[in-house]
């Protein structure tokens, strides 16, 4: 398996440097492009890339300007993430786009190890940046060096599990009827009984033990419980390399914070670990769901008019996705 060098979104893309970055990284740093410094840390990012397959991404916008870098760099027991744009601040800038779409790529493709960035107490910028993309205050892992403290923020984390403890079913319950409750498309109209959502949930628990269905959980560093999903193999010879993403659902409460697009790249890492070639799901229509899953590589396939009733006089479209992995 091959992991991916370059990343791309609708305007924006992600790719390993070039010698000619030299220029971007003198401009970054404020010196001369005849200055030694920049001309040896693109090398290094070379390097890097060579010995382990990912590294340093430079970020191009749709057109062709290159405003800064996200890297990554490994350490014995965790994954450094840095990076430095020329322009903007937080909100819907290159820098945080950068960034969302790394550590997803990360989360899906790179070494099971945390995501860490350290930050200044009082680098606001770069913290709204790291936020937005995910990352939450890590507290353990804070530190001082030569006199100046630094924060880090990591990168929620993805458990695969073929089991569920009674702790961590109460905790996928309480959010299933949460999301429910929210307007989110999970099998259920808002209001669903606590019991009815139980009893589906209970069946997904029961059906882990037959090893063709793994639950994929999204926990915070803290251990938070911030989504979660199931990646359901097919039966039979000649659909076993395919397999059905289900119930996928990420806390209401902590939207526009790129856990949907970790919940998904951790999806697709459990199930490539499975074997699977092929991945489908599928979702109620009126939902906006459609655009999300095709900026993350799915097409639609298939389409069932009226194939939902969420209410009386309420019938939905029932949409088929699929992608391959």
């Amino acid at each position: 398996m091959t992991t991916p060098r370059l990343i791309t979104a609708d305007d924006l893309s992600l790719r390993p440097p070039l010698d000619d970055d030299t220029q971007l990284v003198a401009e970054l740093m404020g010196v001369p492009i005849t200055a030694e410094r920049p001309a040896q840390i693109v090398r290094m990012w070379r390097e890097h890339w060579d010995e382990h397959g990912y590294g340093t991404w430079i970020i191009t916008d749709a057109a062709g300007r290159r405003p800064g870098f996200v890297g990554l760099r490994t350490h014995p027991d965790f994954i450094r993430v840095t990076i430095r744009v020329t322009e903007g601040e937080g909100g819907d800038d290159p820098a945080t786009r950068a960034l969302r779409l790394v550590v997803a790529h990360a989360l899906e493709w790179l070494p099971d190890l945390p995501l860490r960035i350290r930050i200044a107490p009082d680098d606001v910028a770069t913290r709204l940046v790291a936020r937005a993309a995910g990352m939450a205050h890590a507290l353990d892992p804070d530190h001082t060096v030569d006199g100046d403290e630094w924060q880090v923020l990591e990168l929620p984390y993805v458990r695969i599990a073929d089991r569920v403890p009674a702790r961590a079913r109460e905790a996928m319950l309480a959010m299933w009827v949460e999301v429910n409750d929210s307007g989110g498309a999970v099998g259920f109209a808002p209001g669903a009984g606590r019991d009815d959502v139980a009893e589906v949930l209970d069946g997904y628990i029961a059906g882990l033990a037959e090893g063709r269905t793994v639950c994929v959980a999204l926990n915070s560093p803290l251990g938070e419980l911030l989504g979660f999903g199931f990646v359901a193999r097919s039966t039979g010879a000649t659909v076993a390399h395919t397999a059905n993403l289900e119930r996928i659902m990420t806390d209401p409460a902590r939207r526009g914070t790129n856990h949907g697009a970790l919940l998904v790249a951790g999806l697709h890492r459990a199930a490539r670990e499975m074997g699977v070639e092929l991945v489908t799901l599928d979702y109620r229509g009126g939902t906006g769901l459609g655009e999300f899953y095709t900026r993350y590589g799915y097409t639609e396939v298939g389409r069932i008019p009226g194939g939902v009733r969420v209410a009386p006089g309420d019938d939905r479209d029932g949409v088929i996705m699929a992608r391959s992995l």
